[in-house]
């Protein structure tokens, strides 16, 4: 194990110098590439300029920007002068990003752009250990430092910086190396705070030794060469991919190409060629729908090709998990499956593409079950900030779909009498920031309670079920994890998000949003008339059909579990509007609130219908 997370990308600058570190784009440009040695040069630069304000070891600086090779080169920066990084979700509210500064004591903030400035410098006459922001883009077209509305000499550019930072280097030499040295393994290295789906965000503590432990138990699970390209476009913000994007490319290697926002992946993904992929389930869902939308409008012969031959391909994946030999029936099947269908559906998802790992939130195992079977492995995983991100990752020699996979191996867990899942390890957070009472309600005898529900089977793999408090508990008392009751709404492949109510309640009702080229692919094949997509949102066709398909996949569950009612709602959740955390997991609580009276009327509409089917 390095001695921290400084000295991990020194000895990766000193190995791999002449290597192409990174890809990212300027304005919107074509790609540009950036060798480790001279992403090192940025970054020593960026160091030295922190250290010519006054940065010092233990204190804090935080960045709030979008992900790029910026943000990285200002986070391993901070940390290179001893000193603690807080990440700033870019999407955050004002009175989060107050907080965070605030209760982070940062003193010295990464900004992305302009439009992010204006919103950190609306807050900043309440945060007044707050010293420096550092615009990390230029400002708009015809504007200078000087033009921009901050108090005095607070705002500088990168190059501002840089340019300092050289000076001071002069001054100090070999200040930065004295300061790296000095840094111990169980120093505080981040204070990363939950995006949340309720409350004020968290502050969780992850020493360098937390972060490390994880990074080195990955890569005998999440294999990485020296010719694989990272896709990055998950939140940095975020641990997924901090962890295992930022600082395990760090430590194996390879070239990060950043994309130009989550809305341009598929863009970006022809453009750079990936062979990995850190996803979350939504992403997975949107390039499933797609492929979908395009097996379903193809001719009945070409249909049934490719339906035959992904049904081919997870009978091989089913054998390869199992350790049974294939045999040579299946063989020359599959071998005929790959010549005509496979390999051309994975020239059409991603021609490099072969690793994609999941987290974040539980996947379709439907889903996960066709990238494989297609020959794209997707390992699903779990893990918290707590816990440096992932405890569990699925193994590719045995990948159980519907699981988030066995332990790594510097991991303990356990299952508590109610369900909830334990954690033990080197990997588990020190603790929340200033927050020492918050961080003894998660522990009891040194085990952190992570909050979910889960079951393990004969070989160690977890499933997580719910998470404890989003538990539903009916009017007669029985518990019911919504999210088993989504992803089994979530198989019919026109719904993209699926939210389940009743608390309290006889039965459950949903929220649906539908994906709108799988919607009006099905809307044409049946021939449906329909306008534009609002007007196919409320044609008695598309009820019937999603009635009918609920109906069907809801057998498969308890009576208690049964969706009875359902409204589908007018547009996609989003961020934007507070229903989606930055990682888009749906934020129960908010949506209960927003469409309490919507869900109030599917409960009357139900005792209506019941009330109806009663009297004849």
């Amino acid at each position: 194990m390095q001695q921290s997370l400084a000295h991990l990308f020194v000895d990766r600058v000193a190995k791999s110098a002449s290597s192409v570190a990174t890809k990212y784009k300027e304005n919107r440009g074509a790609y540009r590439e950036m060798t480790w040695g001279d992403y090192g040069l940025l970054v020593s630069e960026m160091s030295y300029g922190l250290a010519s304000l006054g940065l010092f070891p233990g204190e804090c600086g935080a960045v709030m920007s979008a992900t790029s090779h910026l943000w990285v080169a200002a986070d391993v920066a901070i940390i290179s002068t001893g000193a603690v990084s807080a990440p700033i979700y870019p999407t955050s509210s004002s009175s989060d990003i107050e907080h965070i500064l605030k209760n982070s004591k940062a003193k010295i903030a990464f900004v992305q752009n302009e439009t992010l400035l204006n919103r950190m410098l609306a807050v900043v006459a309440n945060v007044p250990g707050l010293q420096t922001i550092v615009l990390l883009t230029p400002p708009s077209k015809g504007k200078s430092i000087a033009d921009l509305k901050a108090p005095k000499n607070m705002v500088l550019g990168l190059e501002d910086l840089l340019q300092a930072g050289r000076l001071f280097q002069q001054a100090h030499p070999g200040l930065i190396d004295q300061r790296i040295a000095a840094i111990q393994t169980d120093d505080l290295a981040t204070i990363i705070y939950t995006s949340g789906t309720t409350g004020t965000p968290k502050g969780v503590m992850l020493s360098h030794r937390n972060i490390l432990s994880v990074i080195g138990d990955l890569p005998g699970i999440i294999p990485v060469g020296d010719g694989d390209t990272f896709l990055s476009f998950l939140p940095l913000s975020h641990v997924f991919e901090r962890v295992c994007g930022e600082f395990y490319w760090l430590q194996n290697g390879a070239c990060v190409a950043f994309a130009e926002g989550i809305e341009h992946v598929a863009k970006n993904m022809q453009e750079t060629s990936p062979t990995i992929m850190l996803v979350v389930p939504r992403i997975l869902d949107k390039i499933y729908a797609k492929v979908n939308a395009g097996i379903a409008g193809a001719s009945g012969r070409s249909r049934r090709l490719i339906e035959w031959s992904i049904e081919v391909g997870k009978e091989v994946q089913r054998h390869r998990n199992e350790g049974r030999p294939l045999r040579k029936m299946l063989e020359a099947k599959f071998w005929l499956a790959e010549k005509l269908v496979l390999s051309k559906l994975r020239e059409k998802i991603g021609p490099r593409l072969r690793l994609i790992v999941s987290g974040g939130a539980p996947a379709t195992a439907e889903v996960v079950e066709f990238f494989n079977a297609v020959g794209i492995i997707v390992l699903e995983g779990y893990g918290l900030s707590e816990t440096a991100a992932p405890t569990n990752v699925n193994r590719v020699h045995k990948n159980k779909f519907g699981t988030v996979g066995p332990l790594l191996p510097s991991v303990q867990m356990k299952v508590a009498p109610d369900g909830e899942i334990l954690f033990k390890g080197p990997t588990v957070f020190v603790g929340y920031y200033d927050s020492p009472e918050l961080t003894r309600e998660v522990f009891s005898d040194g085990w952190f309670h992570s909050g979910d529900i889960g079951v393990v089977d004969a070989d160690g793999y977890l499933k997580i079920t719910d998470r404890k408090k989003d538990i539903i508990v009916n009017s007669a008392g029985k518990n019911i994890a919504p999210q088993k009751v989504e992803n089994v709404l979530k198989t019919i492949h026109v719904i993209s998000q699926a939210i389940v109510f009743g608390d309290k309640k006889k039965t459950l009702v949903a929220l649906l949003t539908l994906e709108e080229q799988a919607t009006t692919g099905l809307a044409h094949e049946r021939g449906w008339q329909f306008t534009d997509f609002a007007d196919l949102l409320r044609q008695p066709e598309l009820r019937k059909y999603l009635k009918n398909e609920i109906h069907d996949r809801c057998k498969l569950l308890a009576d208690y579990e049964r969706v009875f009612n359902f409204a589908i709602l007018p547009q996609e959740l989003s961020v934007e509007r507070g229903e989606l955390t930055a990682t888009l997991k749906v934020k129960r609580n908010v949506l209960k609130v927003s469409y309490r009276d919507l869900v109030e009327s599917l409960y009357k509409e139900d005792s209506a219908l019941a009330a109806s089917s009663s009297a004849k």
